[in-house]
Parts: C-alpha cells; sequence; structure tokens
C-alpha cells in the first residue's frame, strides 16, 4: 500500500465518520474514481463493521479499476 492510497483512506474514514456523503463524492472525484466504482465503493465502505484506514484502503484497491469499458460504442 503506498501513502496515496493511505492518505484518500484516512481522508475518506474522516469523511464517513462525519456523515459528509457530499464530501465523499466530491473527494472520489477528486481521487479520479470512475462513477460507476464510486457507488460500489462508497456501498462497501458504508457496510464495514469497522471504520478504520486500513480496511477502507484495501476497498480501495479492491475497487481500483472501473467495469465499464473505456469505449463505448453506440
Amino acid at each position: 500500500m503506498n501513502a496515496i492510497i493511505e492518505f484518500e483512506a484516512a481522508k475518506l474514514t474522516t469523511l464517513f465518520s462525519h456523515g459528509d456523503i457530499l464530501g465523499i463524492h466530491m473527494f472520489m472525484d477528486q481521487m479520479n474514481i470512475p462513477l460507476d466504482v464510486q457507488d460500489k465503493l462508497y456501498a462497501e465502505i458504508s457496510a464495514l463493521k469497522h471504520l478504520d484506514p486500513h480496511n477502507v484502503s484495501l476497498a480501495i484497491e479492491h475497487h481500483g479499476q472501473s467495469q465499464l469499458s473505456e469505449r463505448l460504442t453506440y
């Protein structure tokens, strides 16, 4: 785990503990997390029994990639 993920996990842990839903989504946008991943990450972090930076960092690493194709065709 690198320092960036540890910082992001600590920040998200603080935002979740304060219940700042708007702040959580704005911070995830700043992290450049795709929208499809933001909802999954939010749900997984919300379901954690023990909200701590280590568990949050594991969730961030688990949801590091978008599940949607980079190139959507119509």
